[in-house]
């Protein structure tokens, strides 16, 4: 008999092979239910609702720091994304260049998003901003929302300046409006993509700056992962191992594709994405999107510090310990 396992994940290409069937997980009844990604970590890292899920990066490490071990994870990461591109300011608060933004008065949705973990890694260490140099301002991004909260309770030291933004406001309009300096968001906000005369990237050559990035860390941004309910990892072991194949082998399918010119120019209705494609794998190789531990275990450990720099940690964690052991030596499944 089949173990039942219901997951929530988002929507993505190279996850739709697992969601529709063309991949099986070994010895599971899979019930895939698509859940944007927002919703999705709230209720995962209050209620544990699903059996697996995908699930915030920095989240799972700061649970974990705390002796919060209801997850175990998996080390497939559904999304790694550069972040230089999700800062963005107000034209008329001084801000040229990343050291600008000291004193400044700066927006997130949630201080513990890994988006903004890796920003302020990267501001730290790249451009000498750290977190005590900045105001930070937590709110909804394009609508107001009363009672905004990060998705778990977080406590900062005192050096660390945090404040609520008005229930009747959002961070978007408080951009547009100079309330705030700038903004670090996952997506571009709802002004920027209006074309705002008041709101710019910080990095408006943010691809030459990721590349660049890229070229001298060699890291690649993870956001998410997934994770299994501790309970169930306990009982059946071995679907951590099926869940971790089946997500690898499901990438593989699609990126098999993008690796054949004629596939991708007769599959994808975008011009030179062929081009683009075979430039992105010059860069950064041929395995550019792995998973397991090995392959992104600078990525992972850079990311734990900066958590720890950032006071989100109660404790130093380990990343080996974040993940099923029966996955670490499984990433020759996840490699393209």
């Amino acid at each position: 008999m089949k173990l039942q396992l219901h997951l929530a994940c988002g929507d993505y290409a190279h996850t739709e092979p697992v969601r529709s069937g063309v991949v099986p997980v070994e010895g599971v009844d899979l019930n895939y239910i698509i859940v944007g990604s927002h919703e999705l970590f709230r209720r995962q890292a209050n209620f544990a609702e699903f059996d697996a899920a995908e699930f915030s990066l920095s989240t799972l490490m700061i649970l974990y720091s705390r002796g919060d071990t209801r997850f175990v994870g998996i080390p497939v990461f559904p999304v790694h994304r550069f972040r230089h591109r999700s800062i963005f300011v107000n034209v008329n608060a001084g801000i040229q260049r990343p050291d600008d933004l000291k004193g400044k008065r700066v927006g997130v949705l949630e201080f513990i998003q890994t988006a903004g973990v890796w920003v302020r890694g990267f501001l730290h260490h790249d451009f000498g901003v750290k977190i005590e140099d900045i105001d930070w301002y937590i709110g909804g991004l394009d609508q107001p929302e009363d009672d905004y909260v990060e998705r778990i309770p977080v406590s900062l030291p005192e050096r660390i300046r945090r404040h609520s933004i008005p229930p009747h406001k959002s961070l978007d309009g408080m951009l547009e409006a100079g309330e705030i300096d700038a903004a670090v968001v996952p997506n571009a906000p709802g002004s920027f993509i209006r074309r705002s005369p008041q709101v710019r990237r910080l990095f408006p050559n943010y691809l030459e700056v990721e590349k660049e990035y890229f070229l001298r860390t060699g890291i690649f941004p993870i956001m998410h992962t997934l994770v299994l309910k501790r309970e169930i990892y306990e009982k059946a072991p071995w679907a951590a191992q099926s869940l971790f194949k089946a997500f690898a082998r499901a990438k593989d399918l699609v990126t098999q594709r993008l690796s054949a010119p004629a596939g991708v120019r007769d599959y994808y209705p975008i011009p030179w994405l062929s081009e683009y494609v075979q430039s992105t794998k010059e860069l950064m190789g041929e395995h550019l999107w792995a998973y397991g531990l090995k392959e992104n275990k600078k990525t992972l450990e850079t990311l734990a510090e900066y958590a720890l720099e950032q006071s989100l940690l109660e404790r130093p964690v380990a990343i080996k310990d974040l993940f099923a052991p029966e996955t670490h030596r499984g990433a020759e499944f996840g490699r393209i």
